[in-house]
């Protein structure tokens, strides 16, 4: 069992060479041969990404645009860097290697649509990866390992709620950072909302209206990004250690005249060439993502959360569509954060039977790299047993009032395959896995893997090590069943 777990530990993807590497003294020429095709779409459309600066830079930045294919605004603020002569740019972010995605869904691109030709949102889709598209970026971040994502789209001023009160949202960009506790837990990493407040700092010194990327619901709260990892920006987060900023450009109001859309349209141009320059001057920070493993076994892992209301409420500047004026509102109701409310240790790995052919094949789509046991004896794991459930009326919602109870074991594992929880992203196989996480796999019904009391639940946590697959003591076995009982510790 543990040399099956250290053989996955090895199997690691090979990262993507950089086409046409600059030396730092001569990038003349680099547009010409900076250029591959990654992937091709559904209507075999060429998904090409587009490689800017030194190869020899030490920090990689990934740009991902054209998800959705009717936000043309995000496409328009790309134009304009991709614009910029290439040894020009290089030398302007001397410390960035930048690969650009400009057209991730080139089918819905063609025609102003927002899904693909399949009808699947991509950035809905970076958990189960269904569409071929959303698989091309998860590879290409498996091989060519950037350690910072810019997740690029575009959103309306008009919003249902905001109308109500005479309002428009009016900020010319957004942005935030990933908000899911099991990526803010993770050992060693960085501060997301610290260095947020920091790009936005930035940002607001070169004129450009900028916010935090903020909701408000049809109850009247504000908050944030989802923390759902259904999205780019926590979903990337979450499996590759990659720090993830969302930027939203806003789309053009009808009442806008020729100069102000083109004071927008700069605006956002130079918020995206801002954003690339703060990373460049902070770049050492996030060079130590690149090599940070996955936490060892033990440690606690984010799996069950809430919103956080913060009784100073949100102020947000808007545009007062009868004066014609910028004016600020206020949000008593706002989530500025979740909190977590159940974590759970994460095993050594998980055992996942034969027969559930489309949830291995979702894991398999992520990178995780599998293993038959081969049938070395027993092992010892922890089957989970659902005591109640409450299943939720509304669809890809996990199930409430969730009771299990554990039953460590030693079982045999030939009708598994294991996924070692040493891999890179290795905790995200938690988030993915367990019964109790609130974006588990179990919510999505293709996947058949339904909570229904009572019944056993048909993932084990594999809990074996070297020395724990060996014959030990009964009075030993005994002590470390009852320490595995309790892996589910509220936070």
């Amino acid at each position: 069992m543990a040399s099956a777990l250290r053989e996955l530990t090895r199997m690691t993807s090979k990262p993507l060479a950089w086409p046409g590497t600059l030396s730092n003294s001569d990038a003349s020429g680099a547009a010409a041969r900076s250029s591959s095709i990654i992937g091709l779409s559904k209507e075999r459309r060429a998904i090409h990404c587009i490689f800017r600066g030194y190869g020899t830079a030490p920090l990689k930045v990934l740009i991902l645009a054209g998800q959705h294919g009717d936000e043309s605004p995000a496409q328009r603020s790309l134009g304009s860097l991709l614009a910029v002569d290439a040894g020009e740019l290089a030398r302007q972010l001397p410390r960035l290697q930048v690969a650009v995605i400009p057209e991730a869904n080139p089918d819905g691109c063609a025609v102003r649509c927002r899904y693909n030709a399949e009808g699947i949102d991509l950035n809905r889709d970076h958990q189960l990866l269904r569409g071929g598209e959303t698989e091309v970026i998860h590879q290409l971040v498996r091989r060519w390992r950037p350690q910072v994502i810019l997740d690029l789209h575009s959103y309306p001023s008009r919003r249902r709620h905001l109308l109500q009160r005479g309002m428009v949202l009016d900020h010319d960009v957004f942005f935030d950072v990933p908000n899911h506790p099991a990526i803010l837990a993770r050992p060693g990493s960085l501060n997301p909302a610290e260095l947020l407040r920091q790009l936005l700092r930035a940002v607001a010194d070169q004129r450009v209206r900028a916010a935090r990327y903020t909701i408000v619901t049809s109850s009247g709260r504000a908050r944030h990004s989802t923390p759902d990892v259904v999205e780019a920006l926590n979903g990337l987060a979450l499996r590759y250690g990659a720090f993830t900023v969302l930027v939203e450009n806003r789309q053009p109001r009808r009442d806008e005249t020729t100069a102000e859309r083109s004071r927008l349209q700069a605006a956002q141009a130079r918020a995206l060439l801002v954003l690339l320059e703060w990373l460049d001057r902070h770049h050492e920070l996030f060079l130590p993502l690149r090599t940070l493993g996955p936490p060892p076994p033990g440690t606690l892992v984010p799996v069950g959360f809430k919103y956080t209301d913060e009784g100073k409420g949100l102020s947000i500047v808007c545009r007062d569509i009868v004066r014609g004026r910028r004016v600020s509102i206020r949000f008593s109701r706002y989530s500025g954060s979740v909190s977590s409310r159940c974590s759970v240790a994460l095993p050594a790995g998980y055992a996942v039977p034969d027969e559930l052919t489309a949830l291995r094949a979702v894991l398999r789509r992520h990178g995780f790299v599998p293993a038959q046991y081969g049938g070395c004896g027993l092992c010892s794991v922890q089957k989970l047993r659902i005591e109640r459930a409450c299943p939720s009326r509304r669809p890809g919602r996990s199930a409430r009032h969730l009771v299990l109870s554990s039953h460590p074991m030693r079982v045999e594992l030939d009708r598994y395959e294991l996924f070692s929880t040493r891999q890179r992203g290795g905790e995200a196989l938690t988030v993915f896995l367990e019964p109790q996480s609130k974006h588990g796999l179990h919510r999505f019904a293709e996947l058949e893997i339904p909570l229904r009391a009572p019944s056993w639940y048909p993932v084990l946590r594999v809990l074996g090590s070297e020395r724990e697959t060996e014959p030990q003591p009964v009075e030993a076995e005994h002590r470390r069943s009852l320490r595995a009982a309790n892996l589910c510790a509220p936070s």
